[in-house]
């Protein structure tokens, strides 16, 4: 209990500039110092004292806490304003979609049989290459997080290409030189580096692929919610 007292005084007092003010700081130091001292040496005039400092204190800081409710409860909560708001309507957001509903079911289950209200119809939105479905505004945010990983990853993919194919112009400079000064036909320098070329090239393939796949799988969901959408109106229309 005493050490974060002895913290929080001394953060306290560090600014201080005033040279009667340092040396009163400094005399109260010294002499709680000679009372620790006189405590550890089984003085228990010093260690009740102690006690009793501790226990003033932490009345006093009780005392202190209950003052500054009853204030904070008399003074009126000013309103928020309409950007503050936003902002922490934003924050609260994002903290119930932090993570995929456990009953949420695939978008590419849609349309609905039955909807309340007026059906909704997604949007399909091209988020530099990763194609999504977006309901409604804001969006969750676990589906920004999947979506800003899918990019990072394809992001990293393309400059490993970019890297493997200047790797590539020297492996076939070195080779040149090889065969310039060697005469004799060793495996190539840029054997691996092809390798992983090769590779690389099919990974970011297969994932544009997937990508496009999914985006017409989307836009079929988007016409099938089009079309849901027109026969409820149409028969809310007859039933007026």
């Amino acid at each position: 209990m005493c050490k974060p007292l002895i913290r929080q005084r001394f953060h306290k007092y560090k600014t201080l500039e005033s040279p009667s003010k340092t040396a009163n700081a400094l005399r109260a130091g010294y002499e709680a110092l000679d009372l620790l001292y006189s405590a550890s040496q089984g003085d228990h005039k010093a260690t009740s004292h102690i006690t009793n400092l501790l226990s003033e204190t932490e009345f006093a800081r009780q005392k202190q806490v209950e003052v500054q409710r009853a204030r904070s409860a008399r003074v009126p909560v000013k309103p928020l304003s309409k950007k503050e708001q936003k902002r922490k309507d934003a924050k609260e957001h994002e903290k119930r979609t932090l993570t995929r509903h456990p009953q949420a079911t695939s978008i590419l289950s849609r349309p609905r049989p039955i909807v309340k209200g007026k059906r909704r119809i997604p949007v399909l939105v091209n988020a530099r290459g990763i194609p999504f479905l977006r309901i409604k505004k804001p969006q969750p945010k676990f589906l920004s997080d999947v979506i800003r990983s899918r990019l990072e990853n394809r992001w990293k993919r393309i400059r490993r290409r970019e890297r493997l194919h200047a790797e590539l112009d020297m492996a076939k400079v070195e080779d040149h030189w090889d065969s310039l000064t060697t005469g004799v036909e060793r495996a190539s320098w840029g054997h691996e580096i092809k390798a992983s070329l090769t590779d690389v090239n099919e990974k970011i393939y297969e994932t544009d692929a997937r990508a496009k796949s999914l985006a017409r799988a989307m836009w079929e969901v988007v016409l099938a919610e089009r079309e849901k959408a027109a026969e409820e109106q149409k028969h809310q229309s007859a039933g007026k």
